[in-house]
C-alpha cells in the first residue's frame, strides 16, 4: 500500500474509513415557568427579525407573559416548549425576509446539545456528522452557508473552510439561531445557501438578577463510558450615576467520549480482457467474455475518541442616556478533539489482486463480484492519534445612537482571533494473509484472513512503518461598521437604511506534510486487540489480531520514543499558505409598507456593492526518499520548493428585493429576488501541493494528493423565493415555501492524473484532487413546515403537540465523474428528501419529546479516490431521538434523554449499491440533566 493511500486513508481515521457518520445529540430540556425578571419573548422575537449584519439583540425566550396575541384573543402567559415555539414562530412571520429559528425556552435550553443537530429540525437544512455529532450543514441542498455570532463574522481557523465549525461551540451560551433563506441588501454576502446568526444573551434582556445552572451526565453505551458537562449563567443590571449598566457572564463546559466501527471494502477495479495479467484472471474465474468488477481490499476501523468544549460569554452594557446604548462582549470557545484507533486490512490497492483456485464466486447481474476468495493479499495493521485544539475568540464594541426620534445610528466594530492545532500520527505493521474471504452481499460485509502463523503472532507481520502530520492554523478578521436608519411618518416609504464596512480577513496554514519513516524491523510495543464485540457482535470478521499498543498511541512523544525516532516532524517555511481577504462594502434599502391597498404590502428593495481583494501564497514541494545501508528508506527532511503567489480582485453588485402580502390577518405571501456571492473557501484557493516519493514497493500502485485552485472565481446565484405562511394559533402554523437558484461558476472536486519525476530519476502517477469553476448549476425546491399544539383535545389530552416538515431539494450540475456507469450526479451533500416528525407533550410537571429525522441518498464526493474517478453515495438512513422533562418546581427540573434509539448504521457506495464502500455504527446517547433557575 502506497504512502499517499495510507495518507488520504489517514485523514478519516482507519485505512479504508469512509465518510459517513450517522448519530444525533437530542436534548429538549425542562419547560420553565413564567418567571419575575424576565423579558418578553415576542419582544425578543421581534428584535431578533432585525437584520443580520447588525449586531442582534438576543432575548430570554423563557415566557411570553404581555405578548399580545397575533389573533386579537385575550393576553395570556405561555411558558416552557410553547413559549419557545411561539418566540420561534414571532420570529418568522414578522421578519422581513424568509427566516426560520430555534429559540431556546429557557437559558441554556436549546432542543438539542449540539449546534448542528438543532438546526437539521428546520425545514430545508440537511447536517453532516463527524464520529456521531453533527458538525456541519447544507441549506437547501447547498453547503455555501455563512456563519455569524450575533450578526458579525465567527470562524473556526482552518486549512478548510471559512465558517465556523458547528461541533465546536455549546450550545449552553445561546438563546437562539436564525437561518435566514434569502439576502435582502443589509445582510453580509458571503453565501449561496444561508445566513446562519447565533444569537448571545445580554443583562438588559433581563429585568434584573439572573442566575442559571445546569449538571448532566452522559453515557455511550458503544464505548462504555460517561463524561460530564456543566453550564452557568450570572446576570445583574444597576442603576448609577452615569447611567444604567448590566454585566452577564455565561460559561459552559462538555465533555463526552465515543467509539465508531467501520467495516469497508475498496477499491473496485473491472478487469481488462486486453491487459494480459486480467485475461489471466477472467480466465482463471471462468469469466472470459463477461464484464467483471472485484474489490482490491477491505478492512475494520474500530476508532474511540473525545469532544471537550469549553465556551465563556462575558457582555457589559451601558446606556449613559435614554438614546444611546453601548455594548461590549467577549466570547470565547475551547474545544478539544481526539480520536485513536485500530484499524486491519487487506489491501491491494491498484495492484492485481489473484483469486483462489477453484474458490466459490458469486455476483451480480451487472457482474460485480458478490463473495469470494483470494489468495496472498498484503495485510495493514494500523494504530493511530488525531487530535484538534481549536480557541476561537471574538471581541466586539457596538454603539446605538438615537439622535431623534427617527434616525438610528450604529457603529459596529469587531476582532476575532482563531487558532487550531492538529496532529495526525499512524504506526502501520506489514505482511501477507495466505487467504481473504469476503462475501459483500449482505447489509453488514463479512471478512475472513487468514495466515499461515495467524493474525496474532508477531512472526506474520515482516515490516512496519510511521507516518505522523502536524498542522497549524490561525485567522484574524477585523471589521468596522456604520449603519444609519431613518424611519418616516405617515408615509408608504417606512425608512430607508444605508451602511458601509470593511472587513480584513486573514488566514496562516503551516502542514509539516505526512513523514514516512520505514522501520527495519516490528515494533517491540505490541498487543493482541480483541474485536469480538465488534459492529456490536454483529459482524461476522477474522477474530483478534496483532498491532501496535493503543496506550502508547495515545501519547506523540511515547510513541516516537517506542520507535527511536527523536524528533517531531518538523515544520518548514515552505510549508506555509497565506490568504487575505479585504472587502470594501457599501449598500441602501428602502422598507416600505402600503396598508391601504385591498392587499397591504410590505417589504423592502436594495442593492449592496462589494470589492474584493483576495492574495495568497504558497509552495509546490516535491518530497524525495533516501535509501539507508539496510535498505530502508525515508523522506528527506529538506524537499524540492517552488512558491507560488497569485492576487486577485472583483467587484460585485447584489440587488434584492423582498415582498410581503398580508391575505388576511392569519395569512400572508412572500415573493423575494436577489443576487449573492460566495466567495472560494481559503483551502480551495490554498496554491499548495505536497508530493511525497513513493517507496519502490509501491511505485506500481496508486498514489493520491490533493491541493487548491488560486484561480477560482466566486460562485454567483441568482435566486427567487416564495412562501405561503398561515398562523392560525400562538403555537401553530402551515407554511409551504418553494425556491429556486441559478448557480454560476460553481465549485466542484475532480481528479486529474500527473506523472511526477523525483530528482533520483523515480516516476510515479498521481491522482491529484483539486477544485474548479462548473459552468452552470441549479438548484430547486419546495419547503412544508407544521407545528401545534392539540389545545381542544380534553384534559390532559391538550399537553400533546407535534411539528413535522419536509424539504424536496432538486440540482442539476455538472459533474467530472465521467469514468464508469455513473455520469451525472446532484450536488455534493444534498439529498433530494428530508423529512422531520417531532412529537410534543408538555401538561403540569412533564415535558417529552420523540424526535425522527430522516435524509434519502446524497453524494459524498463526486469522485472516489481508487475507483476509476466514481462518486462515492450514501445511503437513506433515519435517526429515532428522544427525552422527557420532570418540573419538580418552578425553579428546579431533571431531564432524561435519549439519542440514536435505533442504533442507525449508515452505508456508503462507489457509484452503484453492488459496489458497498463504508457500514458505520455509533454510540447511543443517554443523558441526565438538572437544571436550576433562578
Amino acid at each position: 500500500m502506497s504512502v499517499q493511500s495510507i495518507k488520504q486513508a489517514a485523514r478519516t481515521g482507519s485505512v479504508l474509513v469512509g465518510a459517513s457518520i450517522a448519530a444525533l445529540a437530542c436534548g429538549i430540556a425542562a419547560p420553565a415557568y413564567a418567571q419575575a425578571g424576565t423579558a418578553s419573548p415576542d419582544a425578543a422575537a421581534q428584535q431578533a427579525g432585525a437584520q443580520s449584519g447588525t449586531t442582534q439583540p438576543s432575548g430570554d425566550q423563557n415566557s411570553a407573559a404581555g405578548a399580545p396575541a397575533a389573533d386579537g384573543a385575550t393576553e395570556i402567559v405561555v411558558t416552557g416548549v410553547r413559549a419557545s415555539l411561539q418566540s420561534a414562530q414571532n420570529i418568522k412571520r414578522n421578519a422581513d425576509q424568509v427566516v426560520d429559528s430555534i429559540v431556546a425556552e429557557d437559558i441554556g435550553k436549546l432542543p438539542d446539545r449540539n449546534i448542528a443537530e438543532a438546526l437539521q429540525r428546520i425545514s430545508g437544512i440537511q447536517i453532516q456528522r463527524n464520529y456521531g455529532e453533527g458538525s456541519a450543514v447544507a441549506i437547501r441542498g447547498l453547503t455555501q452557508v455563512r456563519t455569524e455570532l450575533n450578526g458579525r463574522d465567527i470562524f473556526t481557523a482552518s486549512g478548510s473552510n471559512n465558517a465556523l465549525t458547528l461541533e465546536d461551540v455549546p450550545s449552553e451560551l445561546l438563546a437562539g439561531i436564525d437561518v435566514y433563506k434569502n439576502p435582502s441588501a443589509d445582510l453580509i454576502e458571503d453565501q449561496l445557501s444561508g445566513t446562519i446568526n447565533f444569537r448571545t444573551r445580554k443583562p438588559f434582556d433581563f429585568d434584573g438578577f439572573k442566575i442559571s445552572g445546569s449538571v448532566s451526565n452522559t453515557y455511550n453505551d458503544l464505548v462504555r463510558e460517561s463524561q460530564p458537562s456543566a453550564s452557568l449563567l450570572v446576570s445583574d443590571r444597576w442603576n448609577t450615576g452615569i447611567g444604567e449598566i448590566g454585566l452577564l457572564v455565561s460559561a459552559s463546559y462538555q465533555k463526552s467520549s465515543f467509539r465508531q466501527d467501520t467495516i469497508s471494502t475498496e477499491p473496485f477495479y473491472t478487469l481488462d480482457p486486453t491487459n494480459a495479467a486480467d485475461a489471466a484472471t477472467l480466465a482463471l474465474l471462468g469469466r472470459t467474455g463477461s464484464v467483471t468488477t472485484l474489490p482490491h481490499g477491505t478492512g475494520i476501523g474500530q476508532a474511540y475518541g473525545d469532544r471537550r468544549r469549553f465556551g465563556i460569554d462575558a457582555s457589559l452594557q451601558w446606556r449613559p442616556t435614554d438614546t444611546l446604548e453601548l455594548t461590549g462582549e467577549v466570547f470565547r470557545n475551547d474545544y478539544k478533539f481526539r480520536f485513536d484507533d485500530y484499524s486491519y486490512f487487506a489491501y491491494t490497492s491498484g495492484a492485481s489482486i489473484t483469486p483462489q483456485p477453484g474458490a466459490a464466486f458469486t455476483y451480480a447481474p451487472n457482474g460485480d463480484f458478490q463473495s469470494g476468495t483470494f489468495v496472498d493479499v498484503p495485510i495493514g495493521a494500523n494504530t493511530s492519534l488525531s487530535t484538534r485544539h481549536s480557541v476561537t475568540t471574538d471581541y466586539s464594541l457596538n454603539a446605538k445612537w438615537k439622535p431623534t426620534a427617527n434616525l438610528t445610528i450604529t457603529a459596529d466594530a469587531q476582532y476575532v482571533d482563531s487558532t487550531t492545532d492538529s496532529l495526525r500520527s499512524i504506526i502501520g505493521l506489514n505482511g501477507t494473509a495466505t487467504t481473504l474471504t469476503q462475501d459483500i452481499s449482505g447489509k453488514i460485509p463479512s471478512f475472513q484472513i487468514t495466515s499461515a502463523a495467524g493474525l496474532t503472532n508477531v512472526g506474520t507481520y515482516n515490516g512496519a512503518f510511521y507516518l505522523d502530520n502536524m498542522n497549524n492554523s490561525h485567522g484574524e478578521d477585523k471589521t468596522g461598521r456604520l449603519d444609519a436608519e431613518y424611519r418616516f411618518d405617515g408615509s408608504i416609504l417606512r425608512s430607508i437604511k444605508a451602511g458601509f464596512r470593511y472587513a480584513d480577513r486573514t488566514n496562516r496554514y503551516s502542514d509539516t506534510g505526512y513523514r514516512y519513516i520505514g522501520l527495519s524491523t516490528v515494533p517491540s510495543t505490541l498487543e493482541v486487540v480483541d474485536f469480538s464485540d465488534f459492529f456490536r457482535g454483529d459482524a461476522d470478521l477474522f477474530g483478534n489480531a496483532l498491532l501496535f499498543n493503543r496506550n502508547t498511541t495515545l501519547s506523540y512523544d511515547a510513541t516516537r520514543a517506542a520507535l527511536g525516532v527523536a524528533t517531531a516532524v518538523p515544520y518548514l517555511p515552505s510549508g506555509t499558505n497565506t490568504q487575505s481577504q479585504k472587502t470594501y462594502t457599501g449598500y441602501a434599502a428602502a422598507f416600505f409598507k402600503a396598508d391601504q391597498l385591498a392587499v397591504p404590502i410590505d417589504g423592502n428593495i436594495g442593492v449592496r456593492v462589494i470589492r474584493t481583494n483576495i492574495d495568497v501564497s504558497g509552495f509546490y514541494q516535491q518530497y524525495g526518499l533516501v535509501t539507508a545501508p539496510d535498505g530502508t528508506q525515508s523522506t528527506v527532511t529538506e524537499p524540492t520548493v517552488s512558491p507560488i503567489t497569485n492576487s486577485t480582485n472583483y467587484t460585485s453588485v447584489l440587488p434584492s428585493l423582498n415582498l410581503r402580502g398580508h391575505l388576511t390577518d392569519k395569512l400572508q405571501l412572500r415573493f423575494a429576488a436577489s443576487k449573492n456571492i460566495a466567495r472560494p473557501t481559503f483551502d480551495q484557493l490554498n496554491p499548495s501541493l505536497n508530493i511525497t516519493e513513493p517507496g519502490a514497493a509501491q511505485l506500481n500502485q496508486e498514489h493520491v494528493t490533493s491541493g487548491g485552485n488560486p484561480y477560482l472565481k466566486p460562485m454567483k446565484s441568482t435566486n427567487f423565493d416564495v412562501s405561503l405562511e398561515w398562523y392560525f394559533s400562538r403555537t401553530g402554523s402551515l407554511t409551504a415555501a418553494g425556491f429556486y437558484k441559478n448557480i454560476s461558476n460553481y465549485i466542484q472536486t475532480g481528479i486529474s492524473t500527473r506523472d511526477v519525476t523525483f530528482e533520483d530519476g523515480v516516476t510515479a502517477r498521481y491522482n491529484v484532487t483539486s477544485y474548479s469553476n462548473a459552468a452552470t448549476a441549479k438548484v430547486k425546491g419546495v419547503e412544508v413546515a407544521y407545528q401545534q399544539f392539540f389545545d381542544f383535545l380534553p384534559g390532559a389530552l391538550k399537553g400533546l403537540g407535534f411539528q413535522g416538515n419536509f424539504t424536496y431539494v432538486d440540482s442539476q450540475a455538472p459533474s467530472p465523474a465521467t469514468a464508469g456507469p455513473v455520469h451525472n450526479v446532484s450536488l455534493e451533500g444534498l439529498s433530494k428528501y428530508n423529512y422531520n416528525l417531532v412529537g410534543l407533550y408538555e401538561h403540569g410537571l412533564l415535558s417529552a419529546r420523540v424526535a425522527y429525522n430522516w435524509r434519502s441518498e446524497f453524494l459524498v464526493t463526486t469522485s472516489g479516490n481508487g475507483t476509476g474517478n466514481l462518486p462515492v453515495f450514501e445511503k437513506p438512513f433515519g435517526q429515532l431521538d428522544a427525552s422527557v422533562t420532570v418540573n419538580v418546581n418552578p425553579h428546579f427540573a431533571l431531564t432524561a434523554n435519549a439519542v440514536n434509539l435505533l442504533n442507525t448504521m449508515t452505508s456508503t457506495y462507489y457509484g452503484i449499491e453492488t459496489r458497498p464502500r463504508d457500514a458505520v455504527i455509533n454510540d447511543r446517547k443517554f443523558t441526565i440533566v438538572g437544571r436550576i433557575t433562578f
